[in-house]
């Protein structure tokens, strides 16, 4: 480490353990507390021949400090910093983080870098060197928790250090165990701040969600990063079953949310709702609409999220431009040609591939296998961030008769047919070869009259043929026929 980094490291140390024991009511020069425990996660609250006692409440102890309700970011020292100050800080993180590479050590991190002659922090100067550093994916993470049961060789600490685990929803493969320190999670809730105060969010609302949780570590990061901000969360179970959506349902017609539901699911609380007989009015569930920058040209999504096991909230749109503003100050964001490891050509798509920085347990150029671009020009609404686009992810790629296209392109257009939308979309697809066979779509219909099913149908056809470039085969099917889930549900099946 430079004799730099080595100065602020010191000085953030001294000044870390002067804030603490002027809120614990020690004295500042006070010898017991070293600089070091202040910054573990297991933080030294009393020792042997002291006693502490716990300091009233104070704004900021449970979450951040009160905002301005009209103040336009959430953060503005971050959002609209210098780009030549946020690089020169990108920098000094990078290196920081090859360094703990290094010195802890991270063996599978170490291993790549010298695998590619990196063989000393001091052979990567910056963001501009990353392109020299082998990517990691998910499988890289699964082999080393199998060679080295139950964690792996990736982790910056001691995962009983940590305060928190999950796993990965295990969709593509075994699922990943993921553990979080204090600090990897206010990074995690400062970064959901600053996507909520973008929406319009404010503290005081009443939201509500139904992620999945116990060992899935994703609804209880977006929990706990509601509370963080603020907001009245309610939390309601996956739908899984008519039982359970109807609990959450008829809660919505006592506590309405000041913000409908959008998730995964929300085509089931549609369903079971009309099954119920209750008025989307009454359980909030009307006003439905995507985030701000959803279908702000250039194709894509905003990017969102690289993953619990990463970065969950990457980032988020402003609704001005396309995209969605990256957190520079906690993640280099790339997209990546994988054949050269280096980085395509603005608003090109690659490879997702993300470096966070700062966090107690970080990861290096990992590649998500997902798609995406980056955007550089500035945006009207002052941050100066760049910014990102999703694709989808690799594995949800279809290729049908010479046309490749993402699954989210199709329920697009399926969503266009109100037959097919009404009550709720369910529709399955069965993945195609890539020839020139028929793609074919079963779409459940909430009629039985033949006329209806019919026009859906060929509606549905003549729509695929001209969105898409691809001649469909639909099958439609009575309503209940396809598996409904809770949270994430198949919608691509192997053939028969």
């Amino acid at each position: 480490m430079s004799k730099g980094l080595a100065t602020v490291s010191a000085r953030a140390l001294r000044q870390l353990r002067h804030d603490l024991l002027g809120r614990l009511g020690r004295p500042r020069s006070d010898p017991t507390v070293s600089p070091a425990a202040t910054l573990c996660n297991m933080t030294t609250m009393s020792d042997p021949t002291d006693e502490v006692s716990t300091p009233p409440f104070a704004p900021g102890m449970l979450g951040p400090l009160p905002r301005n309700q009209d103040q336009e970011l959430w953060d503005p020292a971050k959002q609209r910093m210098d780009r030549e100050q946020r690089r020169d800080l990108q920098d000094e993180r990078v290196k920081a983080l090859v360094a703990k590479i290094f010195d802890t050590p991270v063996p599978l991190f170490k291993d790549k870098l010298i695998s590619a002659g990196l063989e000393s922090p001091q052979d990567i100067k910056g963001v501009d060197d990353l392109w020299r550093v082998p990517l990691t994916v998910k499988q890289d993470l699964r082999d080393s928790e199998a060679a080295k049961p139950p964690w792996g060789e990736y982790r910056f600490t001691n995962p009983k250090d940590a305060i928190r685990l999950g796993t990965s929803t295990g969709t593509t493969g075994e699922p990943t165990i993921t553990v979080w320190t204090r600090k990897d999670l206010w990074i995690e809730y400062e970064s959901g701040a600053r996507n909520w105060w973008r929406m319009g969010q404010r503290p005081g609302m009443v939201v509500t969600h139904a992620h999945p949780a116990y060992l899935y570590g994703g609804g209880l990061s977006l929990q706990g990063a509601y509370e963080y901000f603020g907001m009245l969360s309610i939390w309601v179970p996956p739908p899984d079953t008519d039982e359970l959506a109807e609990q959450a349902v008829r809660f919505w017609t006592r506590v309405r949310p000041d913000i409908p539901f959008m998730g995964f699911a929300t085509g089931r609380f549609l369903e079971v709702a009309n099954k119920l007989g209750i008025a989307l009015e009454d359980a909030g569930l009307t006003g439905l609409k995507a985030p701000p920058g959803f279908g702000l040209g250039r194709g894509g999504m905003p990017l969102m999220t690289a993953g619990a096991e990463c970065y969950a909230y990457v980032g988020g749109p402003c609704g001005k431009s396309p995209g969605a503003h990256i957190h520079e100050d906690w993640a280099i964001v790339q997209a990546v040609d994988p054949t050269t490891g280096k980085e395509v050509p603005e608003g090109e798509w690659g490879n997702l591939t993300v470096t966070t920085l700062d966090r107690d347990n970080g990861l290096l150029r990992y590649d998500l296998e997902e798609a995406c671009a980056i955007l550089r020009e500035p945006c009207p609404c002052g941050e100066t961030s760049i910014r990102g686009l999703w694709g989808g992810r690799f594995k949800d790629l279809l290729n049908a008769q010479g046309t490749r296209f993402q699954l989210n392109e199709l329920q697009n257009v399926l969503m266009g047919i109100d037959a097919f939308k009404n009550p709720s979309l369910e529709y399955q697809v069965v993945r195609p070869d890539g020839g020139d066979a028929p793609l074919i779509v079963r779409v459940e219909v909430d009629s039985n009259d033949t006329a209806v099913r019919d026009s859906a149908r060929d509606r549905g056809v003549e729509a695929i043929r001209e969105s898409l470039g691809v001649t469909a085969s639909i099958e439609i099917l009575d309503r209940d026929t396809i598996p409904r889930a809770g949270y994430k549900a198949t919608r691509v099946i192997e053939p028969e």
